[in-house]
């Protein structure tokens, strides 16, 4: 890349979903970096159209000097779909144009011609038609880059939320976690903070059962698992304590503390982030060879004929993924 201005990549996501009504609503807002969307230009047009809201398209030129973002202008580089879009219905058809759309940000990211990728959401299962494989984005990425493990991070202004587990039964999250696999979820961490020219962050762990535990009354994962791992981490210098009851651990006091916290499973820290946040939360995938960010929502296929979409979420993770870019933490 050229120049120090940030360029960031948006992928449109589903055609039928709100991703495209999203994209044409950033569009109306500033950023410090230079915005590229990887879109059907036409879906974007109409929809610009639709809203009544200006819409100027330009073609990038990955070989020239990045240049910053204005109110109602976005670089494109178009991706063709082989069937007409019905705005809220899903079409098959289409999916191996949205997977174009993610292979062509990951070869982008993995060439440097961008700094980071921002997603819209995509309908996994209507994408594992057409790709058994296809879990989401997260694992897309990860498989593309060549990377075994990544964690998922959910971030708002006031409380950053990393996961052990994410899209696993309950049933199956006490025997998924394993000292090996808490080292590497914070080692993970530790490295992408570094990594991305951060302080090394303070990590607080939650404990996987009630109360931490209760010195074993209430399971043993705790003594077994998590503080053993704990401290062989602490004798590496990693900043991390606990494990501490997820009960009370997220409180102010504590937010100021620590700067990461991790949960055990899905459900034990993410209605946290999200009840603090909904619609200003961004999902950052640690551990890859680049910075991606996404929106902390889904497609929104029951919304979507209705143009009432918030761009809240999406206009958030840009901003995150700018202020990484630019080596710094979004406070």
């Amino acid at each position: 890349m050229k120049g120090n201005l940030p360029r960031i990549l948006l992928t449109m996501g589903e055609p039928a979903g709100i991703g495209p009504e999203i994209l044409v609503k950033l569009a109306q807002h500033q950023f410090d970096a230079e915005i590229i969307v990887l879109a059907n230009q036409a879906l974007l047009e109409k929809q610009a159209q639709e809203l009544s809201l200006p819409l100027k398209l330009t073609n990038i030129d990955w070989d020239i000097t990045p240049e910053p973002n204005t109110v109602g202008h976005l670089k494109i580089e178009n991706i063709d779909l082989p069937s007409e879009v019905k705005v809220g219905k899903l079409n098959h058809h289409n999916s191996l144009a949205v997977l174009q759309i993610l292979t062509r940000a990951g070869e982008l990211a993995l060439e440097q011609k961008v700094n980071a990728i921002v997603t819209a959401p995509v309908h996994k299962a209507i994408l594992n038609q057409v790709n058994p494989k296809f879990l989401g984005h997260t694992e897309f990425f990860a498989e593309q880059a060549k990377i075994e493990k990544v964690v998922m991070m959910l971030a708002t202004n006031r409380l950053r939320m990393a996961l052990a587990t994410t899209h696993i039964p309950l049933s199956e999250v006490s025997h998924s976690i394993n000292i090996d696999l808490i080292k590497q979820v914070i080692n993970i961490i530790d490295d992408s903070f570094k990594r991305l020219n951060l302080e090394a962050p303070k990590i607080a762990v939650c404990g996987l059962n009630p109360h931490a535990g209760e010195d074993g009354l209430l399971g043993r994962e705790e003594i077994e698992i998590v503080s053993p791992a704990i401290e062989q981490l602490k004798s590496q210098g990693i900043l991390v304590d606990g494990p501490f009851p997820s009960d009370s651990l997220f409180t102010e006091t504590k937010r100021n503390q620590y700067d990461v916290f991790l949960a055990m499973y899905h459900d034990q820290g993410l209605p946290v982030v999200k009840a603090m946040g909904f619609g200003q939360c961004a999902n950052i995938t640690l551990g890859l060879p680049y910075i991606r960010t996404s929106v902390d929502h889904g497609t929104a296929l029951d919304i979507a004929t209705e143009n009432i979409a918030s761009p809240n979420s999406l206009i958030y993770a840009t901003n995150y993924a700018i202020q990484l870019a630019k080596g710094c933490l979004p406070e």
